[in-house]
């Protein structure tokens, strides 16, 4: 649905689909390349936004142990 969409509209997922329709590709052929396209910044994303989750928001210095506990 999101490459269907971005075909009809004016931006880059258009320029994309028209690059591939171009260089030769049919419509199916260019449709399924710009899924993959989709998926893969999807897939990207996702990753950044785990390594993201994975990092401590703020982190506390270590405290020194006591000596009478």
């Amino acid at each position: 649905m999101i490459a269907v969409t971005q075909v009809r509209g004016d931006g880059e997922g258009a320029a994309y689909f028209a690059r591939q329709l171009t260089a030769g590709k049919t419509k199916t052929e260019a449709l399924r390349l710009l899924r993959r396209r989709i998926s893969d910044r999807v897939h990207r994303d996702l990753l950044a936004d785990q390594a993201d989750l994975d990092q401590p928001l703020n982190p506390l210095p270590p405290t020194p142990m006591s000596l009478a506990a």
